[in-house]
């Protein structure tokens, strides 16, 4: 079911109409989950399995969302689209690199320089800053108001770590909140626009 493009639309209109699928939330979601697990098992770097869903999300896309809006909703711009999920994966790959150097390996020796009690869990605290300016960025540059909801649920989380569990729990916990919103995301989305069976035929062809 494409949707027809009635007017020129604004970035944001466009971001609106490309990023209401989920699909955004749950490879940020399931990234997280991987870097989640880097944390208990104590790596010094992230693993490359922790950025697979970021390598898989433009098939995502394609497979559950271009399958059903096609590329008349952005004018039939195949390579605008391919652009944004590029700019998106790349800016995923950085918030995971700076993860990696203040939260797993603290190259930078951030912990040393925050005085707080032994007892406070100073990495959760900066996992859930980075997350949180990661996720302002978003709001920013993509643009994507319920990232400021995402950007401060981080926050919150992060904070509330530093007193009472781990940084693995503050990642697992934000990752929660980026799967259920995009599942959520996910499940309108496919009763909004679901697959004509003719698609559905074509779509078990190509496979």
């Amino acid at each position: 079911m494409a949707i027809k493009r009635e007017k020129n639309l604004t970035r944001p209109e466009a971001m609106e109409i490309f990023h209401q699928d989920g699909v955004l939330e749950v490879v940020m979601g399931a990234t997280l989950l991987n870097f989640g697990f880097d944390l208990l098992n104590q790596m010094s770097f992230t693993s490359l399995f922790t950025y697979i869903p970021i390598v898989l999300m433009s098939a995502m896309k394609n497979q559950i969302t271009i399958s059903r809006i096609g590329y008349d909703a952005f004018d039939g711009d195949e390579t605008s689209v391919r652009n944004w999920n590029l700019i998106t994966a790349a800016g995923m790959v950085i918030i995971l690199v700076a993860l990696s150097l203040f939260v797993l390996n603290d190259t930078l020796k951030i912990r040393e320089l925050i005085s707080f009690p032994e007892t406070s869990q100073v990495s959760s605290l900066l996992t859930g800053l980075v997350l949180a300016l990661g996720s302002l960025a978003g709001a920013v540059f993509l643009p994507l108001k319920r990232f400021y909801a995402y950007a401060a649920a981080a926050l919150v989380i992060g904070v509330v770590g530093m007193f009472l569990f781990p940084p693995q729990v503050a990642a697992f916990a934000i990752a929660g909140v980026l799967l259920g919103n995009g599942v959520r995301m996910m499940i309108q989305f496919s009763r909004k626009y679901p697959l004509k069976k003719d698609d559905m035929k074509n779509e078990g062809k190509k496979k």
